[in-house]
């Protein structure tokens, strides 16, 4: 198992980060489909209750270049579905990620959650766990994915800051 822990900071409240970005469906898919170019991001179920907004998401992430051995289990064709679960009451996100190909061998889960630094200042942290049961290669999924997960969020978080400029929501 490998864990990753990234940590961004934006100039903005936390309630407008939750509100008008991580939730806002119009900026979602601005970031996922025209800036970091994923193929397919769709939310297919949103329920929310008094204490918890529920959501499945359909993604299908631009696939780079992989190892010979690992392109040739994942194919070219790789998608996944995010389960997640925010908690109104603990403002975490948690989520599980189920894969289109070796789902019974592949597990990620991760948590989302802000750190207010002042009124106007906030640092965005998410924890993954990614665990790949593969003899002889699974550390080597397992780093690429963590590799993916730092580079899509690290692109992410640029889109987000100058999203939040562009929005007069940026306090800084």
């Amino acid at each position: 198992m490998t864990d990753v822990r990234i940590v961004h900071r934006f100039d903005c409240d936390e309630t407008t980060f939750w509100d008008r970005v991580f939730f806002d469906k119009e900026f979602n898919r601005n970031m996922y489909l025209n800036h970091l170019q994923f193929e397919n991001w769709q939310i297919t179920e949103q329920v929310e209750t008094e204490t918890t907004i529920s959501r499945t998401v359909a993604v299908t992430p631009k696939v780079g270049d992989l190892p010979g051995a690992v392109k040739s289990l994942i194919g070219e064709n790789l998608s996944y579905r995010e389960i997640g679960t925010f908690d109104k009451r603990t403002r975490h996100y948690q989520l599980t990620v189920v894969s289109s190909v070796l789902s019974d061998k592949l597990s990620v889960q991760g948590d989302t959650w802000v750190e207010p630094l002042s009124a106007h200042q906030c640092d965005r942290i998410f924890e993954a766990h990614v665990n790949v049961k593969m003899f002889g290669i699974g550390s080597i999924v397992e780093k690429r994915l963590i590799a993916d997960l730092q580079l899509s969020y690290n692109a992410g978080a640029v889109f987000t800051a100058e999203y939040l400029k562009q929005q007069g929501l940026s306090r800084a």
